[in-house]
């Protein structure tokens, strides 16, 4: 039997591509994970933006034959607010329209950089133990630094940008040429850069649709099950309702700290390097706008301190069929260390006053709903000790025929897409071991 803990996209991909007995084991009382959405008063929030983004043939042939006809295609509409302007993402190609001078010491500092590394070395990656805060200077220049690519980092990483490691960025953080900067600079616009260029997005509901595809594929789901603790040398896993369930192989989709602290009879060494795992948490705040049209943008980054959040994106500009008609939505992500609690109305106010001061709501605008989701586990921090930790940790585990996999069972920033290929690829592993 093959236990699956977790039905987000990872566990339901594993048990659709399993061809051996299975059951999956869900603490709450519906799957999807963080991939969800829920609907107040006629307006329907994802847990923050949720958009599809395929790079693999095969997990977008599998997600579009799911959702046949359910999926809208759209271009990024995204933009950058600071100075005082809008600049489309991404910073680095496109400075046009920023004050001169910071247009100049951008541009320089770039040219600058791209003479000092070279084109090939400075697109193909960094080495292992370089920080984050060295690979910026080195790959943009010190305008770029300056102006976006320090000030936003340290805003939503909450830690300084030297404490973290660059092993991460080869598909997140867009690397442009030289032409493709120069051209930004002087406004030839560069709307095809980075990962994200074209998003599908569900033509109804939200982004729960997506995991509530796989459920007629799927048997043995158990919802309500939270894991209590897990017995390596038994292979028995114990819930917090008292049930109990054996397995010969255990995949698990728990973040990676709290499955290893579910581990009984772990060592010590691998639960003091889980323990060590750091993370950020993100308070999610869906706002219902009483007005139209509150903006044409999918998403906006915002670097600057005078605004406490570090992005926001409107709902309404991903499918109407998210706000009652003549409406607008928005979410509003405001990054912070895990226990540090702060007022929910006090949240609320402040992004409110961010959002009047940077134009995008009026003093007069009535929001009809104002609701908060604090994601505890939403950003898995790159730092030294996560690249010493979790692959001893990996390795330990699946010497103990367990696979921990998906966005924060693997500890590592992937996407929805990934987590459904990483559910895949895991599936396929154990379909070709023995259960004797």
């Amino acid at each position: 039997m093959i236990a699956i803990i977790g039905a987000g996209l990872a566990g339901l991909s594993a048990a659709y591509h399993l061809k051996k007995d299975y059951a999956i084991y869900e603490q709450e009382n519906e799957v999807g994970g963080l991939c969800k959405s829920y609907t107040i008063d006629g307006f329907t929030f994802d847990y923050t933006g949720h958009l599809l983004h395929f790079r693999n043939k095969e997990i977008k042939g599998l997600v579009l034959g799911l959702l046949h006809g359910r999926l809208n295609k759209m271009r990024r509409n995204a933009y950058i607010f600071s100075k005082g302007v809008y600049t489309e993402y991404p910073f680095q190609s496109n400075t046009f329209g920023l004050p001169k001078e910071v247009v100049k010491e951008c541009l320089m500092g770039f040219i600058e950089a791209f003479l000092k590394q070279g084109q090939g070395s400075r697109v193909k990656g960094q080495k292992n133990k370089e920080t984050f805060e060295r690979w910026i200077y080195k790959t943009f220049g010190k305008g770029i630094a300056k102006h976006f690519m320090i000030p936003f980092n340290e805003k939503f990483w909450k830690t300084s940008l030297d404490k973290l490691t660059s092993d991460w960025v080869s598909w997140l953080v867009p690397m442009p040429k030289i032409e493709d900067v120069v051209s930004g600079a002087i406004g030839i616009g560069n709307k095809d850069i980075g990962y994200n260029p074209i998003f599908h997005y569900p033509v109804n509901e939200g982004i729960s649709i997506l995991p509530s595809s796989f459920l007629p594929y799927i048997n043995n789901l158990n919802l309500n099950m939270k894991v209590s603790s897990i017995s390596l040398k038994k292979k028995k896993i114990t819930f917090t309702n008292g049930a109990e369930a054996g397995y010969d192989f255990l995949v698990s989709t728990m973040p990676l700290p709290e499955l290893i602290k579910s581990c009984d009879d772990a060592p010590a060494k691998i639960k003091s390097l889980a323990k060590g795992l750091k993370y950020i948490s993100v308070y999610d705040i869906n706002l219902g706008i009483s007005r139209e049209g509150i903006s044409d943008k999918h998403w906006i980054y915002f670097p600057e301190k005078d605004y406490p959040f570090y992005r926001l994106g409107f709902p309404m500009n991903f499918s109407k069929s998210l706000v009652p008609e003549g409406l607008s939505s928005m979410y509003v992500e405001i990054s912070h260390k895990d226990g540090r609690e702060i007022p929910k109305e006090r949240l609320i106010n402040d992004a409110v006053n961010g959002l009047i001061k940077a134009g995008i709501l009026k003093n007069d605008d009535e929001i009809a709903v104002k609701d908060i989701v604090d994601i505890k586990y939403a950003y898995v921090v790159y730092d030294f000790h996560r690249q010493k930790a979790v692959p001893i940790i990996q390795k330990y585990l699946n010497g103990n025929n367990i696979f921990s996999i998906g966005r924060y069972g693997a500890w590592e920033h992937t996407s929805m897409e990934d987590a459904i290929y990483q559910g895949k690829v895991t599936a396929q592993r154990l379909n070709k071991k023995s259960l004797l």
